[in-house]
Protein backbone atom coordinates (compact mmCIF):
# COMPACT_ATOMS: atom_id res chain seq x y z
CA UNK A 1 0.00 0.00 0.00
CA UNK A 2 1.39 3.60 -0.66
CA UNK A 3 1.75 5.89 1.67
CA UNK A 4 -1.26 8.23 1.04
CA UNK A 5 -3.33 5.27 1.33
CA UNK A 6 -1.44 4.33 5.31
CA UNK A 7 -1.85 8.18 6.22
CA UNK A 8 -5.97 8.22 5.06
CA UNK A 9 -6.34 4.92 6.48
CA UNK A 10 -4.79 6.62 9.83
CA UNK A 11 -6.94 9.62 9.57
CA UNK A 12 -10.09 7.40 9.38
CA UNK A 13 -9.36 5.58 12.00
CA UNK A 14 -8.70 8.81 14.13
CA UNK A 15 -12.02 10.52 13.35
CA UNK A 16 -11.99 12.99 16.31
CA UNK A 17 -9.78 11.90 18.52
CA UNK A 18 -6.76 12.97 19.86
CA UNK A 19 -3.47 11.48 18.58
CA UNK A 20 -0.40 11.40 20.31
CA UNK A 21 3.42 10.57 18.44
CA UNK A 22 5.90 9.61 20.53
CA UNK A 23 9.86 8.64 20.08
CA UNK A 24 13.37 10.22 20.27
CA UNK A 25 14.92 13.32 18.65
CA UNK A 26 15.24 13.58 15.45
CA UNK A 27 13.18 9.91 14.50
CA UNK A 28 10.27 11.99 12.18
CA UNK A 29 7.69 12.94 14.40
CA UNK A 30 6.75 16.41 13.51
CA UNK A 31 7.02 15.22 10.12
CA UNK A 32 4.66 12.38 10.64
CA UNK A 33 2.07 15.06 11.83
CA UNK A 34 2.64 17.69 9.92
CA UNK A 35 2.24 15.48 7.23
CA UNK A 36 -1.20 14.44 7.99
CA UNK A 37 -1.92 17.48 9.10
CA UNK A 38 -1.07 18.73 5.43
CA UNK A 39 -3.47 15.55 4.63
CA UNK A 40 -6.66 16.51 6.12
CA UNK A 41 -6.29 20.05 5.03
CA UNK A 42 -6.45 18.56 1.57
CA UNK A 43 -8.99 16.12 2.12
CA UNK A 44 -11.61 17.95 4.34
CA UNK A 45 -10.25 21.68 4.33
CA UNK A 46 -9.59 21.18 8.16
CA UNK A 47 -7.99 24.85 9.33
CA UNK A 48 -4.80 23.75 11.03
CA UNK A 49 -2.55 25.44 13.82
CA UNK A 50 1.02 23.93 14.06
CA UNK A 51 2.67 25.11 17.67
CA UNK A 52 6.45 24.68 17.96
CA UNK A 53 9.58 26.32 19.22
CA UNK A 54 11.04 26.26 15.89
CA UNK A 55 10.81 28.79 13.61
CA UNK A 56 12.29 26.79 10.69
CA UNK A 57 9.87 24.30 11.53
CA UNK A 58 7.24 26.12 10.20
CA UNK A 59 4.06 25.10 8.01
CA UNK A 60 1.87 27.92 6.55
CA UNK A 61 2.20 31.61 7.77
CA UNK A 62 3.67 32.22 11.45
CA UNK A 63 0.28 34.35 13.49
CA UNK A 64 0.07 35.72 17.18
CA UNK A 65 -3.06 33.44 17.97
CA UNK A 66 -6.18 34.89 19.48
CA UNK A 67 -8.40 33.17 21.83
CA UNK A 68 -11.46 34.61 23.11
CA UNK A 69 -11.46 36.21 27.15
CA UNK A 70 -14.93 34.08 27.71
CA UNK A 71 -12.55 30.85 26.99
CA UNK A 72 -9.73 32.01 28.87
CA UNK A 73 -11.61 33.36 31.93
CA UNK A 74 -13.89 30.20 32.31
CA UNK A 75 -10.79 28.08 32.56
CA UNK A 76 -8.47 30.10 34.18
CA UNK A 77 -7.35 28.13 37.16
CA UNK A 78 -6.17 25.78 34.84
CA UNK A 79 -3.80 27.53 32.62
CA UNK A 80 -2.49 28.65 35.71
CA UNK A 81 -2.40 25.78 37.75
CA UNK A 82 -0.50 23.75 35.10
CA UNK A 83 2.43 25.87 35.42
CA UNK A 84 2.08 25.88 39.70
CA UNK A 85 -0.06 24.05 41.76
CA UNK A 86 -2.62 26.58 43.01
CA UNK A 87 -4.37 24.17 45.22
CA UNK A 88 -1.74 25.35 47.97
CA UNK A 89 -2.62 28.92 47.49
CA UNK A 90 -6.80 28.93 48.44
CA UNK A 91 -6.66 32.64 48.25
CA UNK A 92 -5.89 32.66 44.69
CA UNK A 93 -7.98 30.02 43.90
CA UNK A 94 -10.88 32.66 45.07
CA UNK A 95 -9.47 35.25 42.67
CA UNK A 96 -9.49 32.81 39.56
CA UNK A 97 -13.38 31.88 40.89
CA UNK A 98 -14.09 35.47 40.46
CA UNK A 99 -12.92 36.00 36.78
CA UNK A 100 -16.33 34.60 35.32
CA UNK A 101 -17.88 37.72 36.53
CA UNK A 102 -15.91 39.99 33.76
CA UNK A 103 -16.88 40.42 30.45
CA UNK A 104 -13.44 41.86 29.84
CA UNK A 105 -9.99 41.21 30.40
CA UNK A 106 -9.17 44.44 30.71
CA UNK A 107 -12.34 45.05 33.54
CA UNK A 108 -10.95 42.49 35.36
CA UNK A 109 -7.09 43.21 34.62
CA UNK A 110 -8.41 46.69 36.90
CA UNK A 111 -9.94 44.48 39.37
CA UNK A 112 -7.41 43.04 40.02
CA UNK A 113 -5.12 46.31 40.36
CA UNK A 114 -7.57 47.63 42.73
CA UNK A 115 -6.91 44.79 45.05
CA UNK A 116 -3.49 44.82 44.63
CA UNK A 117 -2.92 48.00 45.66
CA UNK A 118 -3.54 46.69 49.40
CA UNK A 119 0.19 45.51 50.14
CA UNK A 120 -1.37 42.96 52.38
CA UNK A 121 -3.49 41.22 49.22
CA UNK A 122 -0.48 39.51 48.43
CA UNK A 123 -2.61 36.55 45.81
CA UNK A 124 -4.05 39.91 43.87
CA UNK A 125 -0.70 40.88 43.02
CA UNK A 126 0.56 37.33 42.23
CA UNK A 127 -2.36 36.73 40.02
CA UNK A 128 -2.21 40.39 38.49
CA UNK A 129 1.70 39.81 37.80
CA UNK A 130 1.00 36.06 36.06
CA UNK A 131 -2.37 37.05 34.03
CA UNK A 132 -0.50 39.67 32.35
CA UNK A 133 1.23 37.11 30.38
CA UNK A 134 -1.87 36.52 28.70
CA UNK A 135 -2.87 39.69 27.28
CA UNK A 136 -1.02 39.46 24.01
CA UNK A 137 -3.42 36.08 23.12
CA UNK A 138 -6.73 37.35 24.44
CA UNK A 139 -9.07 38.88 21.75
CA UNK A 140 -12.66 40.36 23.59
CA UNK A 141 -16.29 39.79 22.69
CA UNK A 142 -16.40 41.72 19.66
CA UNK A 143 -13.50 40.71 17.91
CA UNK A 144 -14.44 37.85 15.86
CA UNK A 145 -10.49 36.83 14.58
CA UNK A 146 -10.83 32.61 13.60
CA UNK A 147 -7.19 31.68 11.87
CA UNK A 148 -7.79 29.78 9.04
CA UNK A 149 -6.10 27.56 6.61
CA UNK A 150 -2.78 26.57 8.16
CA UNK A 151 -0.17 28.37 10.50
CA UNK A 152 2.11 28.32 12.76
CA UNK A 153 2.52 29.19 16.60
CA UNK A 154 5.95 29.91 17.97
CA UNK A 155 5.78 29.56 22.02
CA UNK A 156 8.88 29.86 24.11
CA UNK A 157 9.83 27.25 26.32
CA UNK A 158 8.99 29.53 29.62
CA UNK A 159 6.07 30.19 31.65
CA UNK A 160 4.09 32.03 28.41
CA UNK A 161 5.18 29.17 26.41
CA UNK A 162 2.91 26.81 29.36
CA UNK A 163 0.03 29.28 29.55
CA UNK A 164 -0.25 29.93 25.53
CA UNK A 165 -0.04 25.62 25.28
CA UNK A 166 -2.66 25.31 27.86
CA UNK A 167 -4.96 27.80 26.56
CA UNK A 168 -4.82 26.87 22.87
CA UNK A 169 -5.80 23.28 24.10
CA UNK A 170 -8.95 24.65 25.91
CA UNK A 171 -9.45 26.83 22.94
CA UNK A 172 -9.69 24.43 21.04
CA UNK A 173 -11.99 22.25 23.42
CA UNK A 174 -14.20 25.73 23.32
CA UNK A 175 -14.66 25.58 19.54
CA UNK A 176 -14.78 21.71 19.89
CA UNK A 177 -17.45 21.93 16.67
CA UNK A 178 -15.38 23.72 14.02
CA UNK A 179 -13.49 21.79 11.60
CA UNK A 180 -9.66 22.36 12.81
CA UNK A 181 -6.68 20.72 14.12
CA UNK A 182 -4.62 21.83 16.79
CA UNK A 183 -0.74 20.42 16.56
CA UNK A 184 1.23 20.79 19.49
CA UNK A 185 5.03 20.12 19.06
CA UNK A 186 6.70 18.19 22.47
CA UNK A 187 4.82 20.13 24.96
CA UNK A 188 7.08 17.97 27.33
CA UNK A 189 9.79 20.45 26.87
CA UNK A 190 7.90 23.09 28.41
CA UNK A 191 8.05 23.62 32.59
CA UNK A 192 4.70 22.11 32.76
CA UNK A 193 3.65 20.60 35.80
CA UNK A 194 3.55 16.39 34.88
CA UNK A 195 -0.10 15.90 36.74
CA UNK A 196 -1.35 19.18 34.69
CA UNK A 197 -0.01 17.36 31.54
CA UNK A 198 -1.67 14.22 32.65
CA UNK A 199 -5.45 15.95 33.67
CA UNK A 200 -4.86 17.92 30.29
CA UNK A 201 -4.52 15.34 27.91
CA UNK A 202 -7.57 13.06 29.57
CA UNK A 203 -10.17 16.22 29.62
CA UNK A 204 -9.21 16.25 25.61
CA UNK A 205 -9.88 12.20 24.96
CA UNK A 206 -12.48 11.96 22.58
CA UNK A 207 -13.20 15.62 22.95
CA UNK A 208 -11.48 17.32 19.95
CA UNK A 209 -8.56 17.54 17.52
CA UNK A 210 -5.44 17.72 19.57
CA UNK A 211 -2.16 16.08 18.37
CA UNK A 212 0.69 15.90 20.59
CA UNK A 213 4.36 15.27 19.90
CA UNK A 214 6.56 13.89 22.82
CA UNK A 215 10.14 12.98 23.17
CA UNK A 216 10.33 9.20 24.02
CA UNK A 217 7.40 7.61 26.39
CA UNK A 218 8.91 9.16 29.23
CA UNK A 219 6.75 9.33 32.53
CA UNK A 220 3.51 9.21 30.28
CA UNK A 221 2.25 5.63 29.45
CA UNK A 222 0.32 4.45 26.80
CA UNK A 223 -2.71 3.11 28.71
CA UNK A 224 -2.84 6.44 30.16
CA UNK A 225 -3.09 8.01 27.06
CA UNK A 226 -5.41 5.60 25.81
CA UNK A 227 -5.22 7.42 22.17
CA UNK A 228 -4.46 6.28 18.70
CA UNK A 229 -0.14 6.33 18.96
CA UNK A 230 2.63 6.57 16.33
CA UNK A 231 5.77 5.17 17.71
CA UNK A 232 8.70 6.12 16.12
CA UNK A 233 12.57 4.18 15.83
CA UNK A 234 13.24 4.25 19.31
CA UNK A 235 16.85 4.06 20.66
CA UNK A 236 18.18 0.77 22.51
CA UNK A 237 18.26 2.08 26.03
CA UNK A 238 14.29 3.35 25.50
CA UNK A 239 13.64 -0.25 24.02
CA UNK A 240 15.09 -2.64 27.29
CA UNK A 241 14.16 -0.66 30.11
CA UNK A 242 10.04 0.22 28.88
CA UNK A 243 7.77 -2.14 29.57
CA UNK A 244 6.59 -1.86 25.75
CA UNK A 245 10.16 -3.36 24.37
CA UNK A 246 8.15 -6.03 23.03
CA UNK A 247 6.16 -3.40 20.86
CA UNK A 248 8.94 -1.31 20.47
CA UNK A 249 11.63 -4.00 19.17
CA UNK A 250 9.25 -3.93 16.27
CA UNK A 251 10.41 -1.03 14.52
CA UNK A 252 13.17 -0.69 12.58
CA UNK A 253 15.46 2.45 12.26
CA UNK A 254 13.51 4.69 9.40
CA UNK A 255 10.18 3.60 10.50
CA UNK A 256 6.92 4.03 12.74
CA UNK A 257 4.41 2.15 14.02
CA UNK A 258 0.94 3.41 14.13
CA UNK A 259 -1.07 1.58 17.17
CA UNK A 260 -4.77 2.83 16.37
CA UNK A 261 -7.99 1.73 17.22
CA UNK A 262 -9.03 -0.65 14.91
CA UNK A 263 -5.18 -1.51 13.30
CA UNK A 264 -1.52 -1.24 13.29
CA UNK A 265 0.58 0.08 10.16
CA UNK A 266 4.07 0.44 9.82
CA UNK A 267 5.26 3.34 7.65
CA UNK A 268 8.94 4.71 6.08
CA UNK A 269 9.82 7.97 7.49
CA UNK A 270 11.34 8.57 4.47
CA UNK A 271 8.39 8.37 2.21
CA UNK A 272 6.43 10.18 5.36
CA UNK A 273 9.14 13.49 4.38
CA UNK A 274 8.27 12.78 0.62
CA UNK A 275 4.37 13.24 0.86
CA UNK A 276 5.21 15.76 3.44
CA UNK A 277 6.99 17.91 1.08
CA UNK A 278 4.64 17.00 -2.11
CA UNK A 279 1.51 18.67 0.12
CA UNK A 280 3.71 21.66 1.22
CA UNK A 281 4.18 22.08 -2.52
CA UNK A 282 0.67 21.77 -3.29
CA UNK A 283 -0.66 24.32 -0.45
CA UNK A 284 1.43 27.11 -1.61
CA UNK A 285 1.24 26.54 -5.29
Amino acid sequence: MKVEGKIMRILLDLGDRPLTVIGPPGSGKTTMITALGLMRHKLVGSAVSYVTQKSSDAVGIIIKPSIPWACIRDNLFLILDSYEELSTRPGITILTSTAYRYKTYNSYIKYLGYLAKNPRNTHAAWLLERIMLLRNIIIEPSNNNENKGITTIIQSRDIRGVYLATALILNSMCHQGNNNVLILDDVTILPIRDDALLRIIRMTRGLTNVWMVLHSIGKLNIEDLNTPTIITSHSGPAKSLSRFKEILSQIKPGEALYMGINEQLKIKIHEIKELRNKLLNEITQ
